[in-house]
């Protein structure tokens, strides 16, 4: 039985029980009112005159609620049986009601309504797991900006009269982070019945909020425009990507922040590459020519190359700087003559995105990917509320675009569909931290073979053998494999940071050890690695232009500390020194 077949089943069964036994249900939910069952939502409620979507609505009892505050209803109920009492128990011009159920609240959809509150209560048990995600997706796009969505979860046994499934608050809050929600808050109560081994937790979703209306065209953007490739959905998140690791390339004009086009083409190339040679679909199996555009001999003459060596400072030479500038400039002709012209702001035909393009410049014999390599190929420039939001957000976005491409290439997959999802996640990583560590690793075994002490830069101790290379800011949080964010530490300390952000204290007591590692691993191995190092790191770190020296580096730092730290929420780490190590 797939799983379409075993969400009817048990969505037959569990309608058809509330039918037959309607009048019992009704009772029941009447006997409790809605401040005794939903008291710790009342501080979280929208002002009256809000939409309020009620899903599996019941008896009426908490959609009356709403319409005697003066709240405007639509109640979904799927039971014809429960909605008729409803209906004749709390009559209300307020209340709409419609015979509807999730995941795909259909007929709710039609009405082309959004919500300032989404209430599920005693409703997620009914959803199959293999359903929910697609529910959650449903309830995201239905919500309105500064919208809140509460759901109550039964955690006790099931009840097996009616299709009911485990349900637990982590699986909840992971998924919903998935579609940019973040979990408000949380709240634990015994079953108002007094059933034994019956507790309730409610959930309360929402979105982030950046003020300037860019997150909710993000989320639409993202989650309800239409798509016939994953172009759209590539382009925002080299967006994201850009605004979070390499903010340091974008010039900053009155109402926009402008990109070099070569930038954005560069990490089309670095995101696609990896899926295309992995074989995975980037548009539907009946469009004439399902090849992406940009797949040409240039592309596969790349197949060597590591998507993590497409990056700043890097040098090529002959026929891969060839293929790689031929590359470059049919992807930036396909981004124009397509995500571009196609990404409008709602009910308008304006782009949103603009291109200031260059003619063609001479194929070279070898290239450099800098700043003048990178501008060559022309401007792209970025409203100034959306480049703000995909840089402060960016830890809610990016998951909800990639878990959005992934869901496009299953359904382009066919049947294939639900077995791909893993090796898309794999593909879509940004980069793989064990092979950026690889250049670390490398100045650290040169400078032992010279007989050169290396320490570790938190503690100071001298390393032994057995040393980890550790990112400075997390790579989990912050996915940054550039030279100066790689540090060699003792594995104990690595261990004892793990995901956390060094405090400012910490940062400055090592600054002087930092500065002598990278001195001895990297700035002195010779002007051209010289150059990389600080051309990757202007191009990562926003406050850095035109560095010469490395305490600049580490004031840059420091504000990029402060910004992860802000955006983030990351916890703070400072290294225990005093036990052996």
């Amino acid at each position: 039985m797939n799983k379409s077949t075993k969400h009817t089943a048990g969505h037959v069964q569990t309608v058809s029980h509330y039918d037959q036994n309607a009048e019992k249900f009704v009772a029941q939910y009447e006997s409790l009112t809605f401040e005794h069952v939903h008291s710790t939502l009342l501080d979280v409620l929208p002002p009256p005159g809000a939409t309020i979507l009620d899903v599996g609505a019941g008896s009426g009892r908490d959609a009356a609620w709403f319409a005697a505050k003066g709240y405007d209803v639509v109640a979904a109920e799927p039971s014809e049986a429960m909605r008729t009492l409803a209906r004749q128990r709390h009559p209300s011009p307020r209340i709409h009601w419609v015979a509807d159920s999730l995941p795909d609240l259909a007929q709710v959809r039609r009405l082309g309504l959004t919500f300032d509150l989404i209430l599920l209560s005693a409703v997620w048990m009914h959803v199959p797991p293999a359903s929910r995600q697609r529910a959650l997706r449903k309830l995201a796009t239905l919500l309105s900006p500064n919208g809140r969505i509460a759901i109550s979860l039964r955690l006790g046994p099931p009840d097996t009269d009616r299709a009911m499934y485990e349900v637990t608050l982590p699986e909840l809050t992971a998924m919903a982070h998935q579609f940019g929600l973040r979990l408000v808050r949380t709240d634990d109560s015994p079953d108002k019945l007094g059933r034994p081994g019956i507790s309730w937790a409610t959930a309360v979703l929402g979105l982030p909020d950046d003020g300037l209306g860019a997150l909710p065209l993000l989320r639409h953007l993202i989650l309800t425009d239409g798509k016939s490739s994953t172009y759209k959905i590539a382009l925002l998140r080299i967006l994201a990507r850009v605004a979070d690791t390499a903010a340091g390339a974008a010039r900053h004009e009155p109402d926009s922040v402008v990109l070099p086009m070569g930038l954005v083409a560069l990490f089309w190339l670095r995101m696609y590459k990896p899926l295309i040679e992995g074989g995975l679909p980037q548009m539907p199996p009946n469009r004439a020519g399902n090849t992406p555009g940009f797949v040409t001999s240039n592309f596969t003459a790349l197949r060597s190359i590591r998507p993590v060596d497409l990056r700043a400072g890097m040098e090529f030479h002959d026929d891969t700087a060839r293929h790689l500038h031929g590359s470059l400039w049919e992807i930036a002709r396909l981004i124009r003559e397509m995500p571009v012209r196609y990404l409008r702001w709602p009910a308008s035909d304006d782009n949103i995105f603009h291109i200031k393009h260059q003619r063609r410049t001479s194929t070279p014999s070898s290239l450099r990917i800098d700043d003048p390599f990178l501008w060559s190929f022309g401007e792209f420039h970025v409203p100034l509320q959306i480049w703000d939001a995909l840089s402060h957000y960016n830890v809610w976005v990016e998951p909800v675009l990639i878990g959005e491409w992934v869901r496009l290439m299953e359904s382009y997959s066919g049947q294939l569909g639900p077995t791909i999802g893993q090796t898309a996640y794999s593909l879509l990583a940004w980069a793989d931290p064990e092979r950026d560590t690889r250049l670390a690793r490398t100045a650290v075994e040169r400078l032992r073979s010279q007989g050169k002490p290396v320490y570790c830069v938190w503690s100071g101790q001298r390393l032994r053998d057995d040393y980890d290379i550790d990112h400075c800011f997390p790579f989990a949080a912050w996915p940054c494999g550039d030279a100066w964010n790689l540090m060699p530490a003792s594995k104990r300390i690595n261990n004892e940071k793990s995901n956390r952000l060094v405090t400012q204290a910490a940062l400055e007591r090592a600054s002087e050890r930092i500065g002598e590692w990278w001195e001895d691993a990297f700035l002195s191995a010779g002007a051209g690695e010289r150059r990389r190092f600080f051309l990757e790191a202007e191009q990562t770190l926003p406050m850095l232009q035109n560095a010469g020296s490395s305490l600049d580096l580490i004031d840059a730092m420091k504000v990029q500390r402060i910004r992860l730290a802000k955006d983030q929420g990351l916890r703070g780490w400072e290294p225990s020194i005093g036990r052996a190590l």
